[in-house]
Parts: C-alpha cells; sequence; structure tokens
C-alpha cells in the first residue's frame, strides 16, 4: 500500500494568505525536555474549514462528524470530477466558480479539497458549507496521480473553531 502524505509541512516563513498570522514555533525552557510555544492561524497550511467560519450559529470544527473526513476521494485536475465518490480533491486548482460549486452541490459531495489557498469567494464558502460540504484547502497533491484513493483527513479537534489545521493522508488501497 502506498501512502500520499498530502498536507504541507509548517514552518516559519510559509506562505500564508494574505491578512493571516505568520507561523511562528518557538522552543521554550522545560527542564530537561523540548517543548514549543506555536503562533498560527486556524487556517495555515493543509486546513479543513468548518461550517462557522461563514456562517453565523453554525457547527465548529470539532462538531464535523470525523466519518466524512475518512473514506474514499477522487483526485482530478481542475474542474472535472466524475461524482461518483463523496469526495473529490482537484490537482491546479483556482478560485472556484459559483457553477462548480453548485454542481458539487448537486453530485453530493461531502468533502471538497484543492491544492490553492482558497476554494474560493464568500459565495463559493457559504454556498459549500451551507450544504455541509467540508472544505480542505492548501493540499500538497503534486505528486498524486489522478484516481480514487482512500482518504483519512483529521483536523485538530479545537472546540468551536472555524477551521483547524489537518495532516492529511490518501491511500492507494481503497476503504469501503
Amino acid at each position: 500500500m502506498k501512502i500520499y502524505d498530502v498536507s504541507v509541512p509548517l514552518y516559519p516563513g510559509m506562505p500564508v494568505y494574505p491578512g493571516d498570522p505568520e507561523f511562528e514555533r518557538e522552543e521554550i525552557p522545560a527542564g530537561d525536555a523540548k517543548i514549543s510555544r506555536l503562533g498560527l492561524s486556524t487556517h495555515t497550511g493543509t486546513h479543513i474549514d468548518a461550517p462557522s467560519h461563514y456562517l453565523d450559529g453554525a457547527s465548529g470544527i470539532d462538531e464535523i462528524p470525523l466519518e466524512r473526513l475518512i473514506g474514499r476521494v477522487e483526485v482530478s485536475e481542475f474542474p472535472d470530477f466524475s461524482g461518483t465518490v463523496p469526495a473529490v480533491f482537484f490537482k491546479s486548482a483556482k478560485a472556484f466558480p459559483l457553477d462548480l460549486a453548485k454542481r458539487l452541490c448537486d453530485a453530493e459531495i461531502r468533502v471538497v479539497g484543492c491544492d490553492s489557498d482558497s476554494v474560493g469567494d464568500t459565495a463559493v464558502h457559504t454556498l459549500l458549507l451551507k450544504h455541509n460540504i467540508a472544505i480542505i484547502e492548501n493540499l500538497a497533491l503534486d505528486s498524486v496521480p489522478c484516481g480514487e484513493y482512500s482518504m483519512i483527513a483529521l483536523p485538530l479537534k479545537i472546540r468551536f473553531a472555524d477551521a483547524a489545521p489537518a495532516r492529511v493522508v490518501l491511500l492507494d488501497s481503497l476503504i469501503e
């Protein structure tokens, strides 16, 4: 079984969304051990958006059912997808036009991911999140051939948060 880690590494000086805080890691004294203090946005690196990111009173990242974030995914070149599996990750992604977001909703996609820093504007985010589609941004898909995989996407469990960094892996053998 081949495992693709499609998460981007976090490091000081890494690219961040314009206006977001820079990633920081500071080693702090802890006796004989090493520990670090982190400074980052909930949207740093590979991350999953929660409905509360755009919808007032909606669920936070800690309330997204893990069953939605583990399962089959199609990796496809933007903006093509078959809609035969419940999730799609787009390579070479650009900001999604609203009609693509509508097609994803109509296809009953549960998770959409992209290798860019955002799926699109407010209208696109709002439509996808209203349809309970989990959004994963900043995926590292360059070395992943198009096709079907098993996906495991686990966000940090930050209570009530609008998003969280995540470790996302793809397996070349399918989980049913």
